[in-house]
Formats: structure tokens, C-alpha cells, sequence
């Protein structure tokens, strides 16, 4: 072999060298970078309704968002269950339990006994129950947080511009089963239609299930061949799919929980997307955050923890591709309502020792302080 060709074979070598040395270099960063941190003292669970998902657009959606924004903001350890029937609410929580997460959170008025029960059985484990109230309970639990809503203002809101919205002078609610959650949406949209139209009669009916899409429908129908142009679904997949009739037929509709515009028509892609006007929205995903940071933090709440519109804990969605069709006396209505009712000056009528508001007169507005609070503060 010639001098030439053993110096080439020489720095062949050397940069085969100088690459698997780089190479060892790179291994040795990867093993020295630290993986993301994970909180040692709290892992986070979560257990849905019969039915709920993380996607459906509802309040196991919300809550799961909720979560997740907990999650990333603390640096959580988290997992979800969905539970397919009834007997998967002990399955879950037990699973949950047994893999050390030590802040579960129960989705929906259903899971409201079994949560205190557990509440009760394990004091170690915090619980946030969505949507429940233990009312039938002398005391409750240190350990055991109870997210509840006033749906009654958010229905009572979306009721004004249902009210100033009929033609028919009569407008509809698709109430799911009549527990106090759904009677507070109905009761409080019923006042609201009232408070700014009290010629306008309301119809409800409670179809006493959430997840009867033919039932839904049905009911649709039977209001539109009463007469009703406004209707306000508020029984889960059961509503979604009446108003999603009506709204096909041409009818206004108006969603809830969610801003069903973007969820149950799809941002616009389902048919009749046009017609609906609005969603009575509750805010699963503040309260559930709101109510975990509160543990993480050391600065637990305990008790029922209620999200009104103060709180930004509920409120109305945005009119969308509606808006063009709201003339500005309802936009500007519904805007004085919300501010009345943050700042205290009116009140829905609904619980105990309420007073139903009187109705306003032609061109009257609600008392707003000018220091209410404004919409845009709870944006995000």
C-alpha cells in the first residue's frame, strides 16, 4: 500500500472517530436532559357521566379542559375514565383510587351520591363533583367540593332574546329530566321571555331522558305545530337533536351548556347552523380549574362552590352567523341583563324566597350601575 493510500486510510479513520465521538456526545445529552416535571403530591383523575365523552361538546368536554388546563399550568399526572353505564361509576373510582390519584372529579348531577359516598370512605382523596348539590345532606365532607351553577342566569339571559325574538308570541323549552339543574334552566328562561315580552307563553316539557335523539325530535315537532319559533334545548343529546330539527325547518333555536354552534353544528358545517341564535353557556371548565388550583395551592375550597355570572361562571354564547338577524335593541338588551345580574341590581326569580321580576315596559332596560361589570371581562 502506497504512502498516499495509508494517509487516506488514516483520515478516514480519524473522522470515523471524531463521528462516533459526536455521537456518544449526543447520547450523553439525551440521557442528561431532565424529563418534564410531574407534581409528586397530587395526581388527578376524572370519571364521566353515563354517556359523557371528552369530545361531546358538554360538560364532560368542559370539564375535561378544565382539567387538562390544571394539568399543564401545575404539572399534574392525569387520566380519564368514561363510564358506558351506571356500574362503572364504582368500577372507576375505584381504579382511580387504587392508582394513588388523590383528586378525582365526578361529571353530572347522576354521580352525586356515589361521589359523597366515596367522599365519606376515603378522606384522603379529594373530590369535585360537577354539577352537584348534596342538599339532602346534613353536612358535607371537608374533602369533598361540589361545583354548582347558576344556570337559572344564563337561561334567564338567553330568555330575553327569546322574547324579543318571537314572532308567534310563544317560544319552547326540551327539558331533559326534571331535576334541579334542568328545572332552573326551563323556570329561568320562562322569566327571561317574560321579563321583556309577558304576552309570550312559554311551553316546557321534561322528556325525562338526555340521550333520546327520536325523543328530542319528536318534541321538536309537537312545539313547532303549537305555534312555537323560539326553542331553547336544554336535555343534552335529546336537545341537540330537537333543535337541530327545528333549526332545519327554519325555526330559532337556541343551545346549552357549551356554545352549541360550534359544537353540536359543527362551527357552521351542520345544516341550520344559521338559525341558531345563542347558547346559555356554563362555565364547567373555569369552575373545575378553579376548583383544583384551589387545592394545589393549599387554599382548598370545601363545600358548594357556585359559579354565577359575577364569577364568570356562566353567561351567553356569541350570536355567530345569527347576528346579522338580532336587531340591536335584543344585542343591547341582553349585554344590560348580563350586567345587571353580575352587579347584583336584578335577579331571575328562581329559589327560595325569590321574587319573579316585573316585566319591562316597551323601550325600558334593566338598572345598570356604571360600574357593572362588562362582558368582555370574562373573555377566555
Amino acid at each position: 500500500m502506497s504512502r498516499k493510500q495509508l494517509q487516506f486510510l488514516g483520515f478516514m479513520l480519524l473522522a470515523l472517530m471524531l463521528v462516533l465521538a459526536a455521537c456518544g456526545d449526543d447520547d450523553k445529552k439525551d440521557e442528561a436532559t431532565p424529563e418534564t416535571t410531574v407534581n409528586p403530591d397530587w395526581r388527578l383523575g376524572l370519571i364521566t357521566n353515563v354517556g359523557g365523552t371528552i369530545s361531546d361538546g358538554g360538560f364532560s368536554e368542559s370539564a375535561h379542559l378544565g382539567a387538562t388546563r390544571a394539568v399543564e399550568e401545575f404539572k399534574l399526572d392525569y387520566a380519564y375514565s368514561q363510564s358506558i353505564d351506571e356500574n362503572d361509576y364504582e368500577i372507576q373510582l375505584d381504579k382511580h383510587i387504587a392508582e394513588g390519584r388523590n383528586i378525582l372529579i365526578t361529571v353530572g348531577f347522576n354521580m352525586e351520591e356515589i361521589t359523597y359516598q366515596y367522599a365519606v370512605a376515603h378522606p384522603d382523596v379529594v373530590f369535585i363533583g360537577v354539577d352537584q348539590g348534596y342538599s339532602d345532606k346534613e353536612d358535607i365532607p371537608e374533602n369533598l367540593i361540589g361545583l354548582q351553577f347558576a344556570e337559572d342566569e344564563a337561561a334567564f339571559m338567553v330568555g330575553t332574546l327569546a322574547g324579543l325574538m318571537t314572532e308567534s308570541n310563544t317560544v319552547a323549552v326540551i327539558g331533559g329530566m326534571e331535576i334541579p339543574p334542568v328545572v332552573r334552566l326551563a323556570e329561568g328562561f320562562r322569566n327571561g321571555v317574560n321579563y321583556v315580552n309577558p304576552d309570550a307563553e312559554v311551553l316546557i316539557e321534561y322528556t325525562g331522558v338526555f340521550d333520546d335523539q327520536e325523543k328530542g325530535t319528536a318534541t321538536a315537532q309537537e312545539f313547532m305545530e303549537q305555534g312555537a319559533d323560539v326553542i331553547f334545548g336544554a336535555a343534552g343529546f335529546t336537545g341537540y337533536a330537537g333543535i337541530q330539527y327545528a333549526a332545519r325547518e327554519g325555526v330559532w333555536v337556541i343551545g346549552v351548556d357549551q356554545d352549541e354552534w360550534r359544537t353540536n353544528f359543527r362551527a357552521g358545517e351542520q345544516e341550520g347552523s344559521e338559525r341558531i341564535l345563542t347558547s346559555a353557556i356554563k362555565r364547567v371548565d373555569s369552575g373545575v380549574y378553579q376548583a383544583v388550583a384551589s387545592i394545589v395551592t393549599g387554599n382548598r375550597r370545601s363545600g358548594i362552590f357556585l359559579l354565577d355570572t359575577a364569577s364568570c361562571g356562566v353567561g351567553y354564547a356569541p350570536f355567530h352567523e345569527a347576528e346579522a338577524s338580532i336587531p340591536e335593541e335584543g344585542a343591547q338588551m341582553l349585554e344590560a341583563v348580563w350586567r345587571a345580574l353580575a352587579a347584583g341590581t336584578l335577579d331571575t326569580g328562581i329559589g327560595e324566597d325569590a321574587t319573579r321580576p316585573d316585566s319591562l315596559s316597551p323601550g325600558e332596560r334593566p338598572d345598570v350601575p356604571d360600574d357593572a361589570p362588562q362582558p368582555g371581562a370574562c373573555e377566555g
